[in-house]
């Protein structure tokens, strides 16, 4: 289970046709960093502020985007060479403050009191931030700590993202499907952190 296994490589031909416009057009690593995060905290105001199919197609459309352009600001440092230590450690920090507030999101669209499998929509959200937070850690510990490539597992960024995306569009056939994108990532999540900390264990014996 590694990053071979990665949704990105799927898009990877998009990405860099859209570095490679961005590129003409001037624009920054930096700039599409902030702007995918935008697009995230858009997508979140749809989801929270509009309760129809509507509001949780928005939410995939935006979501995508963000997605997209999480790999499309790496890309384009490297079509520009402009790759940087801040630059990474910006964009580390903005997926970060997104990916928290699509989590948030899902405590506005639905009814605080829902319950999923017996268990309350509240605890849900808690346990899906956790997951999506130590995900991140436990690669970057286990690189700090000298193991080299740590992105392992099921769940990186954007197969969780791609996982919310595809969920909310299905609310169009499925009625309050999108919740089911979150029951998804919460076990995606703590499998690959289990997964990287075994993972990270092993290879500090070596």
């Amino acid at each position: 289970m590694g990053s071979r296994f990665r949704i990105r490589r799927i898009f990877r031909p998009l990405v860099m046709w859209i570095a490679k416009q961005f590129q003409k057009l001037n624009i920054t690593p930096n700039q599409v960093s902030i702007l995918g995060m935008l697009l995230a905290l858009g997508g979140c105001l749809f989801f929270i502020f509009i309760s129809s199919y509507w509001g949780s197609f928005l939410f995939a459309i935006f979501i995508f985007m963000a997605g997209l352009f999480d790999g499309i600001d790496g890309s384009l440092a490297r079509l520009t060479n402009k790759t940087s230590v801040r630059g990474g450690y910006l964009d580390s920090v903005l997926d970060r403050y997104a990916d928290v507030c699509i989590i948030f999101a899902f405590l506005g669209h639905y009814p605080a009191q829902l319950i999923l499998l017996g268990i309350p929509l509240l605890i849900w959200v808690i346990l899906a931030l956790i997951g999506v937070i130590m995900v991140s850690y436990v690669r970057a510990k286990g690189e700090a700590q000298g193991v080299p490539d740590c992105d392992v597992g099921v769940a990186g960024r954007s197969e969780r993202l791609f996982i919310l995306v595809i969920c909310a569009l299905l609310n169009f056939v499925f009625a309050n499907f999108a919740y089911i994108g979150l029951i998804i990532v919460v076990l995606i999540s703590h499998l690959t952190i289990i997964y990287r900390i075994y993972y990270v264990h092993k290879m500090l014996k070596i």
